[in-house]
């Protein structure tokens, strides 16, 4: 049996090779081989930068969302947001929430569930303004997955504990624009959801790193101004919280922070109201 050529990823994209065209015609195994592949790419690449991954994950969409693809929009939660969609209706839409002050992408945005829904009756009322020009463009019906801070093992058992403190906004979303109101085929809508979620756990693991570097530098600057407060009161013969309110009142009037501040008095260059005497 002849073997299906294996199509390009966005993970292969290093050459301009043309545009992530989805993908037909492919046997059930070859399909979910490039679902995994997929899956594997978004949550773990971890050094990849918020536009390319945003980027990717519209790709993956494109290559994997089924015939014909819906046209996407991805947004991380960031100021400036990162945007990339795969067509310009797509781009055109999330503009309009953006004047409007109403859409799918926005909700997701502020902490609001995912939503399936056509664009009439409860959708139609839910964005009114933006419902009737997504409907001019054609769409007829929207999917919007958030890209969630929490994983499910965060999650509070029921609303009204002590752990429920009201929606947690996202860190982006994933929002589709499809031409026809019937909903997608299960296999699909489950794809799309798996694809959303090694998005959102890749920023997961991106937030977590950079907690992690903001609590080493601040440990770091912590450690040198506890060293210059402690070399203050030995020389001035002052306790410590005095060398410490001295330091930060000198800081303040010069405007100079107090880690540089700390740090030029421990590498032994300090201003003149910290020197020794005859030095």
């Amino acid at each position: 049996m002849e073997a299906f050529p294996a199509p390009r990823l966005p993970a292969d994209a290093a050459d301009p090779a043309g545009p992530i065209r989805p993908v037909a015609a492919l046997a059930p195994c070859e399909q979910e081989r490039l679902l995994t592949r997929a899956l594997l790419d978004l949550a773990s690449s971890a050094g990849r930068e918020p536009a390319r991954h945003a980027t990717c994950l519209i790709e993956y969409v494109t290559l994997l969302g089924g015939r014909p693809a819906p046209e996407a929009v991805a947004v991380l939660a960031g100021r400036p947001p990162v945007t990339a969609s795969s067509g310009r209706r797509a781009e055109a839409l999330r503009e309009l929430e953006d004047r409007l002050g109403e859409g799918p992408a926005r909700d997701c945005l502020s902490g609001g569930p995912a939503y399936e829904t056509a664009l009439t009756g409860q959708g139609a009322a839910r964005w009114p303004r933006f419902a009737a020009r997504a409907r001019e463009l054609g769409v007829r019906r929207i999917t919007a997955l958030p890209l969630t801070a929490a994983g499910p093992e965060d999650a509070p058992a029921s609303p009204g504990t002590a752990a429920d403190t009201g929606p947690v906004p996202a860190l982006g979303v994933l929002v589709l624009y499809h031409d026809t109101a019937a909903g997608q085929p299960a296999e699909r809508a489950a794809a799309l959801r798996a694809l959303a979620e090694a998005a959102a756990l890749h920023l997961r693991h991106r937030r977590v790193c950079e907690q992690a570097g903001q609590l080493e530098r601040a440990l770091r600057s912590r450690v040198v101004i506890e060293q210059a407060k402690g070399m203050l009161a030995e020389r001035f013969g002052v306790p410590a919280d005095a060398a410490f309110a001295e330091l930060r009142r000198y800081a303040r009037a010069h405007q100079r922070s107090l880690h540089d501040l700390a740090r030029s008095v421990v590498e032994g260059a300090p201003p003149a109201p910290f020197r020794r005497e005859g030095s």
